[in-house]
């Protein structure tokens, strides 16, 4: 296996490249079911741009993320409104918990 940025050979169990730093395998982060962002309106901590403000709305009600994106987008723009308000909803809703993973060993951490 070799490094995608500068090429060197690599171990395979290398998640990082010991030369220039780079990952070397995707983290294989999954994001949490839709049912879990059912309950609370929260800033998800993936799929987010500045705040995670239109991808909470997004998956909090279910509609296409680059639709809210655009609409706020055109609300920051076109009103003066748009920025105030983006800026309330990220000090008011809350960011998601982390999501820990399992303990599938058996064995007390």
């Amino acid at each position: 296996m070799y490094c995608p940025h500068c090429g060197k050979p690599l171990d395979e169990t290398a998640r990082f490249c010991p030369v220039c730093g780079t990952a070397t395998q995707p983290m294989n982060f999954q994001a949490p079911p839709p049912s879990m962002l059912r309950g609370q309106l929260t800033r998800p901590r993936h799929n987010r741009i500045v705040a995670g403000i239109c991808a909470g709305l997004a998956l909090h009600y279910g509609w296409d993320l680059s639709l809210v994106r655009v609409i706020c987008a055109l609300l920051i723009v076109f009103t003066g409104v748009g920025l105030i308000v983006y800026l309330v909803a990220w000090i008011v809703i809350p960011e998601e918990p982390y999501i820990l993973p399992q303990n599938t060993s058996g064995t007390a951490i």
